[in-house]
């Protein structure tokens, strides 16, 4: 599938069958501002131009309004390739003022009506992008919006598909394997929530540790609880559970290699490549559990198909108000699907993905490198922090002295506690491996026509992950980095003095350390 068709023939004008279901229909995205919900609302304007209208909820942040951060969204370089080729298509896009960390989504009761009255499909995709975010915002972000979302779901005329955004390891404590199904959850959403209205910060951040147990974080715990959310009140609705693993740079679409935030694997990739991250928390050995952003947002369009004919099929019945009321068949339960690096054939390891990308790096080094790219995978923690207080922390402590000397602003040990926090974000992860199930995903892949295939493709099978890699880093020094192409050549001359003054350091000590051994071996056997 080629980045800029939209699958629509123009000699017959005939369109696919998932371009054909959200022909004529209306979408209420959230979280249409974040990384996943750019490259979602990209693709629905791109390949379902026969959509008639998009509505995406947006809430004022940092003293801007609503109106203008849509501004701000809308000129963001993802969307200008959608005006080069279509120019109008991006008046089917309306704002609807709102926030997801307020009681109802912050929605005013004109907004709330025309939800109800006019949406077909919905995706859920705001999330806190926090790992370690405080309880309280978790929880309203997380779960209250879920919940709040789904109310309003209920009351809506013509609903016809409900797509909640997880995560693949939303259920990834105590077990091996992951089933596509809905788990028991650690805690009642409504005690859970109970708790976080009733009690302040303070006892909040004193209690988490004790509520999240064995989950490593704010953001999997709460992720875990929502789908209970979507178990409890969504029997009765079009509710699918879509549970993404680490999403990285689109292989594609709307831009190959495209990215904006420094998360997971591709921060990374990023710091190592200007030479500040020299050792990783993670075992080499363990599946690189990584998806492309594009192929993510195609799973999910075709989730939201997939649960759309189970619905006039009768599997699940959407009751609603004006509807006709019928018992819910609770036997079956709300798909699921793990879209993870089990589906393909034989998953990359988290060497192969470093390998891949270090490949890359003499190709386009960075402009702004500080250091040669040296970067090791340490899969002990005891190992990996002797690694950093050496290479990391005693480095940047001289440096920042030396600034401070010389009347800079020291700033290399603010960004290794940026960077060890990242690290140690991504250590539960890259230390640990499970089996995902992806019957439900194959099983969608299968019913697909050929012409969505190639349209909204998901097949992870089908990437060379060579070039990806190529792609995604050259996406991390654009659209990360923003550096100009135009000075690799100065880099890579740049990149030849680091490794001449890498390698020195390295023979230097290696000489020194020989040379006091074999001394002190010498002494011994003269004594």
């Amino acid at each position: 599938m080629e980045g800029g068709d939209n699958g629509i023939d123009s000699k017959t004008n005939s369109m696919s069958e998932i371009q054909s279901f959200f022909k004529g229909t209306s979408v209420f995205i959230t979280g249409a501002t974040g990384f996943l919900g750019h490259v979602l609302l990209s693709k629905l304007l791109r390949s379902c131009p026969d959509i008639k209208q998009i509505y995406v909820l947006l809430r004022e942040k940092r003293g801007k309004t609503a109106i203008e951060r849509f501004k701000e969204m809308i000129d963001d370089e993802v969307f200008q390739v959608i005006k080069s080729e279509c120019p109008d298509i991006l008046a089917k896009v309306t704002p609807i003022v709102g926030d997801c960390l307020k009681p109802g989504l912050g929605l005013n009761q004109t907004d709330r009506q025309l939800i109800r009255n006019d949406v077909d499909v919905i995706f859920h995709v705001a999330a806190t992008v926090r790992f370690d975010a405080p309880l309280r915002q978790a929880v309203n972000m997380n779960i209250r919006s879920t919940s709040d979302l789904l109310d309003i779901a209920a009351d809506m005329k013509k609903l016809k598909a409900f797509v909640h955004v997880s995560t693949a390891f939303s259920n990834c404590v105590d077990r091996k394997v992951i089933e596509e199904k809905l788990y028991e959850s650690p805690i009642s959403s409504e005690n859970l929530m109970l708790l976080v209205d009733k009690l302040s910060d303070e006892t909040l951040d004193r209690i988490t540790p004790g509520l999240l147990g064995t989950y490593p974080n704010t953001y999997v715990y709460t992720k875990a609880v929502a789908e209970e959310v979507c178990r409890t009140k969504g029997v009765d609705l079009p509710v699918v559970i879509f549970r993404p693993a680490i999403v990285i740079s689109s292989a594609k679409e709307p831009i190959p290699g495209w990215i904006n935030n420094v998360y997971g694997p591709t921060g990374v990739v990023a710091a190592a490549a200007v030479g500040l991250m020299r050792s990783l928390n993670t075992d080499q050995n363990c599946k690189a559990n990584i998806v492309p952003c594009d192929y993510v947002v195609n799973a999910a369009i075709a989730a939201a198909w997939g649960v759309s004919l189970k619905n006039r099929n009768g599997e699940i019945i959407h009751t609603n108000g004006n509807g006709l009321k019928s018992k819910p068949d609770k036997s079956k339960d709300i798909p699921v699907y793990n879209y993870s690096c089990d589906l393909l054939k034989k998953p990359l390891s988290w060497k192969e993905f470093m390998h891949m990308n270090e490949m890359q790096e003499p190709k386009m080094p960075s402009s702004m490198s500080v250091w040669a790219y040296n970067l090791t995978l340490n899969k002990y923690q005891f190992v990996h922090q002797l690694y950093c207080f050496f290479l990391h922390i005693l480095p940047a402590f001289f440096v920042d002295n030396i600034a401070r000397l010389i009347g800079k602003e020291p700033k290399l040990l603010d960004a290794y506690q940026k960077i060890h926090k990242l690290s140690d974000v991504l250590a539960y992860f890259s230390t640990r491996e499970w089996q995902m199930k992806t019957d439900n995903v194959m099983n969608l892949w299968h019913r697909l026509s050929n012409k969505d295939k190639e349209i909204f493709g998901f097949n992870l099978d089908e990437i060379d992950w060579m070039n990806y890699f190529y792609i995604h880093c050259v996406g991390i020094r654009k659209f990360i980095l923003k550096e100009d192409p135009n000075t690799i050549p100065a880099a890579q001359k740049r990149r030849k003095r680091f490794l001449m003054a890498h390698y020195f350091i390295i023979t230097t000590l290696a000489c020194l350390s020989f040379y006091f051994s074999f001394n002190v071996i010498k002494r011994g056997l003269m004594n």
